[in-house]
C-alpha cells in the first residue's frame, strides 16, 4: 500500500466518523421532528456516500452493512415502514457499530467485522414476515490509483487526481473516478460462474476549472494538537520576554524604543488570541453525545423524560472539553435514574408533570466555563445519605455533618444508594470519578439539592488555562495576580465611609447597594479570618461579583496590569481551593494567581447576607 492509498483511507476515516456524528444527531431528532422526510433525507445521503466511500478505499465490511442500513433508511424516507422508537434505536445502534468498525479501522486498516447480528435485526424491519429480502443488485467498484497508460499532456498530476478523489466524500464515485484517471474493475454479481471485463482505460479529465469566488472561501486543514500547544508555548514566551522589556524600559526616555515595545505589546496580543482560537472548539458536539445518553438511560429505566440543552454555541478549550464527557455521563446517567421520580404517577401525585425535566445548560463567568445538569426530581434526602454512608463504612458517624457535607458524600468511591447494581447504575463508581476528573483540571463540582423540588449539578472549570489578562497587587508585602475579567472595578477606601454590620462585618454603600469589604491578606494568613479585621484607611477594593452578592477584597496596591502565561500549580497547591495557577511577572519572579470568587465563596452565604444586610 502506497502512501497516497495510506493517506486516503486514513482521510476517508475521519471524514466518515465527522459525519456519524452528524447523523446520530439527526436520528435523534427523528422522534420529535415535525419534518421526518427532511433528516431522513439528510441520512440517506450520508449513508449513501459512506457505501460508495467505504467501497471505494477498500472497506468492503463498512460498504456491506451501510448498504443494509441504506435500505432502512430507503424504506422509511418512502413511508414502507412507519417511524418509531424501536426503529430508530435500530438506527441509533446501526450508527454506533460504523463508529465502532471505522474506529478499529483506524488502529487496523486491514481489520475484518462480523455484523450478522444487527443486519439480521435490520432485515427484521424490511420484512417481518422473515423472508430473504431482495435487493437490487449493485456493480462493485474497484478502483487503482496509478499513472495513466498513455502519456498524455492533458492528464492530471497526482496531485490534482489526490484533490479530486479527497472529494468523494460529497460526490458521485463515477465522476470521481474519471477525474482520478484511474482504470476500474467493474463486475455483476456473479450467480455462476463468467469472466470479468478487461480493465477499462478512461480517458483523462479534463483540467480542473477554476472559479475566481473559490479563493474568498475559507479552507479547512488539519493540524495536529501538539503543534498548537508548541505554538501556544512559544507565544507564551514571546509575551513574557515582551512583559520584560516593557518593565526594563520605563526608566529610559528613548520614545522610538516605547513606540516599538507598545506595537511589540500589541501585536503579541493578536498572536496570542489568534493562537488560542484555533484550541477552541464548540461545546456541542460534546451535548449532542449526551442527548443520546439522556435517551438510552430512560429508555433503560422506563421514564418519560424532556431534556433540554443551553449554550450549545460556546466555545471551550480542546482539552476542557476531552475531559468533560465522561462527568457529564456520569451525571445525565446519575439525574434520569437517581434523581426523577421512579413512575409518572409519583410525579403527577407531587404536583409535577408526568415527564421528567432534565436541563443541561453552559455558560461564562469570567474566565470560566460552568455547565449545569439540573433535574426537578425528589433531590437529594441528606439524612438517606447519612444513614447509607454509616452502614457502608464511609464514615464513623453522622453527627454533626451538615446537609450539604452529607450531600457531598456521593462522591465518595464505592458510595451508592441503590440496593441493587443495574445496567446503569447501583455499583458505586462514577460520581467519584466525576470529581477526580473535573479537579485533574483545575475544576471542581458542587451540589444543591431540595428534597421533592430537585438538584443542579454545577462543574466550573477554566475555559483555558494558557493566557490572561491580569492585575498584580500587593497585600502584606507579597505579590499576586487576579484575573482582569473577576474584577468589576476597583474603589480607592480611603474616600468611601466604611460602617460595620454584625454577622457581615466591615461594608460600604455603592450606587444603593450595601458592599461587604473582606481583606485579603487576612484571608491568606492561616486560621485568621477573611474579615477586614485591619485598618481600611488607604486601602484598595477590587470589587467582585460572587453569586450571592457583590463584595469587595481589600489590598495594599495596585501594581500594574499585565498579561500573563499561565503555569500549572504543585500537587499541594492544586488542591487548594483559590487558586488558578502561577506566572512570572516582567521582573522575572514567580507569583500565584487568585480566584477571588472560589477563596471567599465561603465567606458570606446567602443566609447571612439575607438575614443581615438584605433585611
Amino acid at each position: 500500500m502506497d502512501d497516497f492509498e495510506l493517506e486516503l483511507k486514513h482521510d476517508f476515516i475521519a471524514e466518515a466518523l465527522m459525519n456519524l456524528e452528524e447523523a446520530e444527531q439527526a436520528f435523534m431528532e427523528l422522534e420529535t421532528s415535525t419534518h421526518p422526510s427532511e433528516l431522513l433525507n439528510k441520512i440517506f445521503r450520508l449513508a449513501h456516500n459512506l457505501k460508495g466511500g467505504s467501497r471505494a478505499v477498500g472497506f468492503p465490511d463498512v460498504a456491506e452493512f451501510t448498504h443494509q442500513l441504506e435500505n432502512l433508511v430507503l424504506k422509511l424516507k418512502e413511508g414502507q415502514i412507519a417511524l418509531s422508537p424501536q426503529n430508530v434505536t435500530t438506527l441509533l445502534k446501526s450508527n454506533d457499530r460504523l463508529m465502532q468498525m471505522l474506529s478499529g479501522l483506524k488502529d487496523n486498516l486491514d481489520a475484518h467485522f462480523n455484523n450478522a447480528d444487527l443486519i439480521a435485526e435490520i432485515q427484521v424491519w424490511l420484512d417481518p414476515s422473515g423472508a430473504p429480502v431482495a435487493v437490487h443488485a449493485e456493480l462493485e467498484v474497484s478502483v487503482e490509483f496509478q499513472a495513466p497508460l498513455v502519456e498524455d499532456a492533458a492528464a492530471p498530476s497526482s496531485q490534482d487526481a489526490r484533490f479530486e478523489v479527497e472529494s468523494f466524500f460529497s460526490g458521485d464515485m463515477d465522476e470521481v473516478v474519471a477525474l482520478a484517471g484511474a482504470p476500474v474493475v467493474v463486475a455483476e454479481p456473479e450467480p455462476v460462474a463468467q469472466l470479468r471485463p478487461d480493465p477499462v482505460k478512461l480517458a483523462p479529465a479534463p483540467a480542473a476549472k477554476t472559479h475566481g469566488s473559490d479563493k474568498d472561501k475559507d479552507e479547512l486543514v488539519r493540524v495536529s494538537l501538539s503543534k498548537i500547544e508548541n505554538l501556544n508555548n512559544y507565544v507564551g514566551e514571546l509575551i513574557i520576554l515582551q512583559s520584560v522589556l516593557q518593565q526594563q524600559s520605563a526608566d529610559t526616555k528613548n520614545p522610538l524604543l516605547h513606540a516599538s515595545i507598545h506595537q511589540i505589546s500589541k501585536l503579541s496580543k493578536e498572536i496570542q488570541a489568534l493562537s488560542m482560537s484555533l484550541r477552541m472548539f464548540p461545546i456541542k458536539p460534546v451535548f449532542q453525545k449526551i442527548n443520546r445518553v439522556v435517551r438510552d438511560t430512560a429508555q433503560a429505566v422506563k421514564k418519560e423524560v424532556v431534556f433540554e440543552t443551553q449554550g450549545e454555541e460556546l466555545e471551550v478549550d480542546k482539552s476542557v472539553i476531552d475531559h468533560l464527557g465522561d462527568p457529564l455521563v456520569h451525571i445525565l446517567r446519575n439525574a434520569v435514574d437517581h434523581g426523577l421520580e421512579s413512575s409518572s404517577e409519583d410525579r403527577v401525585r407531587a404536583g409535577k408533570s408526568a415527564k421528567g425535566n432534565v436541563t443541561l445548560k453552559a455558560f461564562n463567568e469570567g474566565n470560566q466555563l460552568v455547565v449545569e445538569v439540573r433535574d426537578d426530581g425528589k433531590g437529594i434526602d441528606p439524612n438517606i445519605i447519612r444513614e447509607k454512608a454509616v452502614q457502608k463504612g464511609v464514615i464513623k458517624t453522622a453527627a454533626g455533618m451538615s446537609d450539604q457535607d452529607a450531600i457531598m458524600l456521593i462522591f465518595h468511591p464505592g458510595f451508592s444508594t441503590k440496593s441493587e447494581t443495574s445496567e446503569i447504575s447501583g455499583r458505586g463508581v462514577g460520581m467519584d470519578v466525576v470529581k477526580t476528573n473535573i479537579e485533574e483540571i483545575g475544576g471542581r463540582v458542587t451540589v444543591e439539592s431540595v428534597v421533592g423540588v430537585g438538584s443542579t449539578f454545577r462543574i466550573v472549570i477554566p475555559l483555558s488555562l494558557a493566557v490572561l489578562d491580569g492585575l498584580i497587587v500587593a497585600a502584606n508585602n507579597d505579590t499576586f495576580v487576579v484575573p482582569l475579567n473577576q474584577i468589576q472595578e476597583t474603589l480607592n477606601l480611603a474616600r468611601m465611609k466604611v460602617s460595620y454590620i454584625e454577622g457581615v462585618g466591615d461594608c460600604i454603600e455603592l450606587r444603593g447597594a450595601v458592599i461587604p469589604i473582606y481583606s485579603l491578606a487576612d484571608r491568606l494568613r492561616k486560621g485568621a479570618s477573611s474579615r477586614a479585621s485591619e485598618s481600611l484607611k488607604d486601602k484598595v477594593a477590587l470589587l467582585v461579583k460572587t453569586k450571592h452578592c457583590m463584595m469587595g477584597i481589600a489590598v495594599d496596591d495596585v501594581v500594574s496590569t499585565q498579561q500573563i502565561v499561565v503555569k500549572p500549580l504543585g500537587e499541594d497547591i492544586r488542591k487548594q481551593k483559590g487558586w488558578l495557577g502561577s506566572c512570572i511577572l516582567g521582573d522575572g519572579r514567580p507569583t500565584l494567581i487568585v480566584n477571588m470568587t472560589e477563596l471567599f465563596e465561603s465567606d458570606v452565604t446567602l443566609k447571612d447576607w439575607k438575614e443581615n444586610v438584605a433585611a
